[in-house]
């Protein structure tokens, strides 16, 4: 027998198949000590690659935005870090804005930020507000654009998000944190009605929040590379020539090769110390959909914590085109592509919080380690992906 332990989050499950099965495991290529996490946002921020220091950019009047569009690993430990070294160029923090959608759930780290930091301004984007939104462009590529009036006002924009692989945009993060998510409500809900590709690493919407950004001037990104669990493997600083740089590192830890399809894709999804969403469980599930066969099974191990009335009700299509909703549940392209997988195959999912009502989001319940060895029992081939809500897998052709 052929024997795999399958941990996610403080579970660990026992998979057996019989020696004769087919069986794949992708791992992510991470280093084996990590530095801590104010070591590397120290060394990004005085390295910062093609751009120089923070602190020779900006002067003491300069009015800052300081766009946070996602949480991450290590996220207010991080975004502290930064604060401090702004505040160590003499610029008032009362001349520092922190942008949030709302997805960010924002009144959980505000209360945590140092006494220090009290003057900081902290806005969520709203995008039917036209007056928190201003005019960029009407350029044929991106159309009539209104965004974010305060990132277009400020004198330095800052965005401080993560890297990770994306249906829409190929790679998210840096210039996708600025649009389409702080655009006006009618670019919000062009952008989800978009006709999505097969490919999971389509490319989609890079090209137009390449044009958006460079309309900005030049802003000053701060990338986060998640590891396993709730670790941070590395973090980049700087404009264009960083953003490259964190691509091709991303690639280098989380993207791997496949030359088949399997009849079985088990994505393991979190950490013990991981919080999973419905959003990382939609990442997990578009990496497994790519090297899955048509009519077979994708397994979702995952404890994950969502509620599942919202996410229903996005499931079944009825709030499409309201861009509070594309936005602060799920993006449309990743429930497209949960839709999309649940109407070619099958797809299980690990019970959590204790709820056995899966089937409302078009899924099937796994309960134990041996429904999972049954199911296995009755594939060819099987491949396991650690962390596929972070992973990548490239079909290669032989």
């Amino acid at each position: 027998m052929k024997e795999f332990s399958l941990a996610f989050a403080s579970k660990v499950w026992e998979f057996k198949l019989r020696k004769e099965q087919i069986a794949v495991e992708f791992l992510p290529n991470l280093s084996l000590s990590h530095a801590n996490i104010p070591d590397l946002i120290r060394n990004a921020l005085s390295q910062p690659v093609g751009y120089p220091e923070l602190k020779r950019a900006i002067t003491p009047d300069d009015r800052l935005a300081i766009v946070l569009v996602d949480h991450f690993n290590g996220f207010l430990e991080i975004l502290i870090s930064v604060l401090e070294h702004i505040a160590g160029t003499g610029v008032a923090m009362e001349n520092v804005t922190l942008v949030c959608l709302a997805c960010t759930n924002s009144d959980s780290w505000v209360d945590n930020l140092p006494d220090e930091f009290n003057e900081i301004k902290i806005e969520v984007h709203n995008p039917d507000n036209k007056k928190a939104t201003a005019f960029l462009t009407s350029a044929d590529d991106v159309g009539m654009l209104y965004l974010n009036r305060t990132v277009i006002e400020a004198d330095q924009v800052v965005v401080l998000g993560k890297r990770q692989y994306d249906p829409y945009f190929g790679i998210s993060g840096a210039e996708a944190d600025i649009f389409p998510a702080l655009a006006n409500s009618e670019m919000i809900s062009t952008c989800s009605k978009e006709v999505l590709g097969d490919d999971a690493n389509s490319d989609l919407g890079k090209q137009k929040a390449l044009k958006v950004s460079w309309l900005l001037g030049a802003p000053y990104y701060i990338q986060i590379i998640e590891g396993s669990n709730a670790s941070v493997e590395e973090i980049f600083a700087g404009a264009d020539q960083a953003n490259r740089f964190a691509e091709k590192r991303l690639d280098e830890i989380w993207k791997q090769d496949a030359t088949s399809t399997f009849d079985l894709v088990i994505a393991l999804v979190g950490g013990a110390d991981e919080k999973i969403g419905f959003v990382q469980l939609c990442r997990a599930l578009v990496c497994a959909k790519r090297i899955v066969k048509k009519n077979g099974a994708i397994v979702l191990l995952a404890q994950a914590e969502f509620n599942l009335n919202d996410i229903k009700k996005q499931l079944e299509m009825k709030s499409i085109g309201k861009s509070e909703a594309a936005f602060s549940l799920v993006p449309h392209h990743l429930i497209r592509h949960w839709v999309d997988a649940a109407s070619q195959g099958k797809v299980y999912v690990s019970t959590f919080e204790g709820k056995d009502d899966i089937a409302r989001l078009l899924a099937l319940p796994l309960r134990s380690a041996q429904e999972l060895c049954d199911l296995g029992s009755k594939a060819d081939g099987v491949a396991i992906i650690r962390d596929a809500h972070k992973s990548y897998i490239n079909i290669k052709k032989r």
